[in-house]
């Protein structure tokens, strides 16, 4: 289960980034997801170069905290009769076949302002970005509806809870 993690602009860090941690927390989400054998882009980045891809890519002029540019898996909806546990059953089964789940591009700066905002840690924001880029790439939007985002965030929380051990805050 590749991982790959770099920054943007290449050579940057970030102070206060554990990229050991960050990249061992995306190997258990989607280990969690059954997705071992498949590759994940994540990318760190400050808040003038995730405006600039946003503006580039999806044609919005500001910046944001996570973009996803996802690769082998399928747009899907949630079910209308949804439930977050046999989603992620079906989830496993749907995506058994994804190899490159694609790019991941977190906004460091994001997490730090939304960390405060949220009264968490910043490491704990950190992955909870990294966890939110994986769903979408995985084929799923919560922008479409509040039905949806709700539906999204029990996901997320979900796989939190599994993953972390711990309660999901946002």
């Amino acid at each position: 289960m590749p991982v790959y993690l770099s920054f943007l602009p290449e050579g940057a860090s970030f102070k206060g980034v554990n990229e050991e941690e960050v990249r061992r927390f995306a190997e258990r989400v989607l280990r969690e997801l059954g997705l071992e054998e498949a590759e994940l882009s994540l990318v760190l980045t400050d808040e003038g170069a995730i405006r600039e891809l946003n503006r580039r890519w999806k044609q919005k002029d500001r910046p944001t905290d996570v973009l996803t540019f996802y690769q082998d898996c399928p747009d899907r909806d949630f079910p209308e009769d949804f439930d977050a546990e046999e989603f992620l059953k079906e989830l496993r089964k749907s995506c058994a076949g994804c190899r490159v789940l694609g790019d991941v591009v977190v906004s460091v700066d994001a997490a730090k302002r939304q960390a405060e905002e949220v009264g968490w840690s910043f490491e704990d924001e950190l992955k909870r970005l990294v966890l939110h880029g994986i769903v979408h790439s995985l084929g799923l939007d919560h922008e479409l509806s509040p039905e949806q985002d709700r539906k999204f965030r029990a996901l997320e929380k979900l796989l939190w809870e599994r993953v972390e051990g711990k309660p999901f805050k946002v």
